[in-house]
């Protein structure tokens, strides 16, 4: 195995035991949020909801600020530091939301996760911005796999020991366990192509075929539409977990509805997990990520609503299992479009970006869940989440068409390469290198005699030109 090898193969494996570690942690906490809650003193559906949607959406919020900020500052100081830091957010953020006994200190502690933390997004834009060409892809496919792993592993841990009065000490040690990874990422974490290229933020990039990349991020095709998707997609997803936990209090026992709330967020995560995989090969192979994300889209709408209906144990977990799998699709693909239009330099700040729309809507969905339970019964708010992710699609439709025409007007375009005269012109020379090395004649003229037309292509004079310096008219040698 070669050294680049080598590297990547260090790199994905602290990046997934990161990752892991930090979904596992949280995630334990999300699909029982409401639970928990309650648990602390709080009273009521309404409030119950509303401050579990908070809870919820808090590191959401606040990454949505500093996503950007954090992946332009990894983009000068080493995007390796940026997951270390992630590390040891999420190793203060756990100490806190351990000792919280009221759902405000737990806020807190969920907002401090969201600024300083961050670990999945350090670890997405480091592999959207170090993978190989050829396989980034696959590496964002099995990046976000662990996520996929540890919302899997987190709801099980969660829904089982919430009972037991566990949860702080299981607390205590994913503090403890992101502390020492945080110590084995900035030893060993190192980006593979550090070095290897010179910023050039005054100037437009290219890409191999000689098409010029963006220099900025909405100039991105279908960067506005793709905004509007991200924070659409993640709006329906996650606005249904605390609906969701509602919604299946309502249709089994009470004493179960927290285990069977966990056993159905945890189908989800399995699919897609399974489902990471497959799209990161499938972005690499088709190179249509934005197809990707509306066809997604698409399926996570009907999945989603459809949970609204009454289909029983074996319908929810049909439906639950394409929603995971489809879910897989959203943000590798997402992030893998910016990535592959991005300029090395400012690759990670591109992806950071695009994540902040995805964040914003996972923070804005749960947050009107309470609202929505005032307002609307359980069915109707979840048939309202499947139609945002509708949208989301939609919207992804029209950054394909998009990005189909700016293809074809980069197609389109001339290239230098290909137009020698046109290269001559831009260098400042007045003539290709072979009409210099004839003699040259104040007037050039044809063998008539005659002066070149105005409209006489430039290839044409040249060999006027060579034939009568060969050829002089003897009726002007005087």
């Amino acid at each position: 195995m070669s050294t680049p090898d080598r590297v990547q193969q260090r790199n994905l494996v602290l990046l997934w035991a990161s990752q892991f570690i930090n979904t596992a942690g949280l995630m334990m906490l999300v699909p029982i949020m409401p639970f928990y809650v309650q648990g602390m003193g709080v009273r009521g559906t309404a409030e119950i909801q509303t401050w579990a949607g908070v809870a919820i959406a808090a590191p959401a919020l606040a990454l949505t600020v500093a996503t950007p900020l954090w992946g332009r500052l990894g983009d000068r100081i080493g995007r390796h530091w940026m997951v270390v830091r992630a590390l040891v957010g999420l190793a203060l953020s756990m100490l806190v939301m351990a000792v919280a006994g009221n759902p405000i200190m737990l806020v807190v502690g969920r907002l401090l996760q969201g600024s300083l933390g961050g670990v999945v997004e350090a670890a997405q834009a480091f592999a959207g911005a170090a993978g190989p060409g050829n396989k980034r892809g696959s590496a964002l496919g099995k990046s976000f796999s662990a996520t996929a792993a540890g919302s899997l592993t987190g709801p099980v841990l969660g829904g089982a020991l919430i009972g037991a009065g566990q949860l702080t000490v299981l607390m205590i040690a994913i503090a403890v366990i992101a502390a020492l990874l945080a110590g084995a990422c900035a030893l060993g974490l190192r980006d593979p192509h550090a070095g290897q290229s010179e910023p050039t933020p005054k100037r437009r990039a290219t890409t191999p075929h000689g098409r010029s990349r963006p220099a900025g991020f909405w100039e991105v095709p279908g960067a506005a539409p793709l905004a509007v998707a991200a924070v659409a997609a993640y709006f329906g997803v996650y606005g249904l977990i605390p609906v969701f936990a509602e919604h299946v209090q309502q249709g089994f026992p009470p004493g179960q509805a927290g285990l069977w709330v966990g056993i159905f967020q945890s189908l989800t995560w399995a699919a897609t997990l399974i489902a990471s995989f497959w799209w990161g090969r499938h972005n690499d192979r088709a190179q249509q990520p934005v197809r990707a994300l509306a066809i997604a889209a698409a399926v996570c709408a009907v999945s989603i609503a459809a949970q609204a209906l009454p289909l029983g144990m074996a319908g929810l977990v049909v439906l639950r299992l394409a929603q995971g799998a489809s879910f897989a699709a959203l943000a590798q693909s997402l992030f893998f479009h910016f990535s592959r239009h991005a300029p090395e330099e400012r690759r990670s700040g591109y992806v950071g970006m695009a994540n902040s729309f995805l964040l914003a809507g996972q923070s804005a969905g749960p947050l009107l869940a309470g609202p929505m339970a005032i307002v609307l019964p359980t069915p109707a708010s979840i048939a309202l989440m499947g139609t945002v992710c509708a949208v989301a699609s939609l919207c992804c439709l029209r950054a394909l068409r998009n990005e189909h025409a700016h293809r074809h007007r980069d197609e389109a375009r001339p290239h230098h390469r290909d137009q020698p005269e046109i290269r001559c012109r831009m260098s400042g020379e007045l003539e290709p290198p072979a009409a210099r090395t004839l003699p040259l004649h104040p007037l050039p003229r044809t063998l008539s005699g005659q002066l070149p037309s105005p409209t006489q292509p430039a290839s044409t004079a040249h060999r006027a030109e060579r034939t009568f310096a060969t050829h002089p008219d003897p009726g002007n040698r005087a």
